[in-house]
């Protein structure tokens, strides 16, 4: 069984997924607080299910970029049932990956501040280094890969599709010091 887990962006994201079939799937947007409902909702997701976390065998991850906070709890949970139980398979993509699927595509995520984290894929291979730009530096970007469809904030993307096509992109961890969030914007 395989939990597929995303808090990057003000959501909170978990599928099980056996023999590429998505079997649950749990999803709320636009929340403020994940840290505060992240362990309870994965507990009641599971027991849902009739499952316990000892069902899981890999557990694929989204490492960011997105809110700060966000980006780090779901790598908190990776990483504690990982050091619980080192025989759980982890594995990582970068959210702006995530985002694009399999499709060319212009990724961009909400990095507040009137700037978004952009990444630009085809095939889930990045054509330039994921960054941030200003909100008003879009429109060129637009014109330089006029063929690429845009897609924003996670609207109207499929968790469940995106996850089956790139499950075999995702990267595997197998050191907990080398499962790290994606940070692109400076805070300071």
């Amino acid at each position: 069984m395989n939990l597929f887990i995303d808090t990057t962006n003000w959501s909170l994201i978990y599928l099980l997924e056996k023999d590429n079939q998505i079997i649950a799937s749990y999803e709320k947007r636009e929340i403020k607080k994940i840290s505060d409902i992240a362990v309870e909702e994965l507990k009641l997701f599971l027991a849902n299910q009739k499952l316990n976390i000892r069902d899981i065998k890999n557990i694929y991850v989204t490492t960011g970029p997105g809110s700060y906070t966000g980006v780090r709890i779901g790598l908190a949970v990776a990483k504690t049932l990982k050091a619980l139980n080192n025989d759980y398979n982890v594995f990582v993509a970068n959210s702006l990956m995530f985002q694009a699927g399999d499709q060319a595509a212009i990724s961009l995520l909400d990095a507040r501040g009137n700037k978004s984290y952009l990444g630009v894929y085809e095939n889930s291979q990045p054509l330039i280094s994921e960054t941030v730009i200003e909100n008003d530096q879009i429109p060129l970007l637009v014109q330089q890969y006029p063929n690429m469809k845009i897609i924003k904030d996670y609207e109207d993307i499929s968790f469940s599709e995106n996850y089956l096509k790139l499950k075999t992109k995702f990267k595997e961890i197998k050191n907990l010091a080398d499962l790290n969030p994606v940070y692109i914007k400076s805070f300071i």
